[in-house]
């Protein structure tokens, strides 16, 4: 591949579960990327942080990408709260998770030290 000036800095937040499979399939592809793992955050989820340098001209192979293997899904959690003397079913709580945010910035200025 052919390098191209880089002239946009993308973040995208993942989450950790999704970013492995879009992380091995960015490598494939041929991206370079730097990875901000956070195991605690205001969500229940863990995230992972990637940061992208690239060409303008690779940003929709990556969307597409982030939407192949980022898409959310629901998931089911039981709630953790009881009554004195309650027995039975638990309520539970449906919660969306996954999906990725990704921001694209434009770059002025790159340099690799």
């Amino acid at each position: 591949m052919t390098d191209l000036e880089i002239d946009r800095l993308v973040i995208i937040n993942v989450s950790r579960p999704q970013s492995k499979k879009l992380m091995a399939k960015l490598n494939r592809q041929q991206f370079c990327f730097t990875i901000i793992d956070s195991n605690n955050s205001l969500f229940l989820e863990a995230t992972v942080l990637l940061l992208l340098g690239l060409n303008h001209t690779r940003l929709d192979i990556l969307d597409q990408l982030v939407q192949q293997y980022c898409q959310p899904y629901r998931k089911l959690i039981p709630v953790q709260i009881r009554a004195a003397g309650e027995t039975g079913q638990f309520p539970v709580l449906e919660s969306l998770e996954g999906g990725a945010t990704m921001f694209s910035l434009p770059v002025e200025h790159f340099e690799q030290i």
